[in-house]
């Protein structure tokens, strides 16, 4: 039975876990995440290194630990774009603008993010941290997967896209490897395509939505309904 001690404590244990995760990134983000360090990070939150551990007892941890907080901020901006649109196709292209918009805005768990996704797969079983932060990963896909569930329904979205699961995993391939190269290929693109960042990603999902939708609103020219 929970006391207000034990309330108290636990919200202490809380805040000390935010506060060494607030530095932790600002360390990551500074060094890259195989040089920060947790003695920096004991420093800057003025807790001692084995607290530090006590929280995050492995690197792995602390990097699973910001991944889950950056998916975390996802999965709510997904949920926020697919409930402002009424159509299938709509809440799924509202997702991806919602997705280029986190990847400039939250560069450090965009980065961390991509991290993640090119990891293999461990041998050993996952820790609790990494099953955490995977579960909130799923759940980002669960949203798109939802959205194209409805655009089958209300015949926005191609009946020839198959699974909406397994879609859901491509577009997340094809819009995650769209933004990271029209940011790092910045230069490239502007010099040798005269593309803009900005024009790259539009482009991309110019072919996204007309690779889904059906009819009038594979160029958008759905209803363009939205919920107030």
């Amino acid at each position: 039975m929970s006391t207000p001690l034990r309330a108290r404590r636990d919200e202490e244990k809380e805040k000390r876990r935010k506060s060494i995760l607030d530095e932790a990134e600002k360390v990551i983000a500074r060094r890259g995440l195989e040089k920060a360090h947790f003695g920096e990070i004991a420093q800057r939150t003025r807790l001692s290194r084995s607290l530090v551990y006590v929280y995050f007892p492995t690197k792995d941890d602390l990097f699973h630990a910001v991944c889950e907080r950056g998916l975390m901020q996802l999965q709510d901006r997904f949920k926020q774009a697919a409930a402002s649109h009424e159509l299938g196709i709509d809440q799924v292209m509202a997702m991806g603008r919602a997705y280029a918009a986190f990847s400039r805005e939250e560069p450090l768990y965009f980065e961390m993010m991509t991290e993640l996704q090119a990891r293999e797969n461990a041998s050993q079983p996952a820790s609790a941290a990494e099953e955490s932060a995977e579960r909130h990963g799923q759940g980002c896909l669960l949203h798109v997967a939802a959205a194209l569930t409805r655009g089958l329904q209300d015949h926005s979205v191609h009946p020839g896209i198959g699974d909406p699961g397994a879609t859901a995993l491509s577009i997340w391939a094809f819009t995650h490897g769209l933004l990271q190269i029209s940011a790092k290929k910045a230069v490239m693109l502007e010099t040798k395509f005269k593309l803009t960042q900005h024009d790259m990603v539009e482009h991309g999902f110019a072919l996204l939505r007309s690779a889904l939708a059906t009819g009038k609103a594979a160029a958008g020219g759905g209803d363009g309904r939205t919920l107030a």
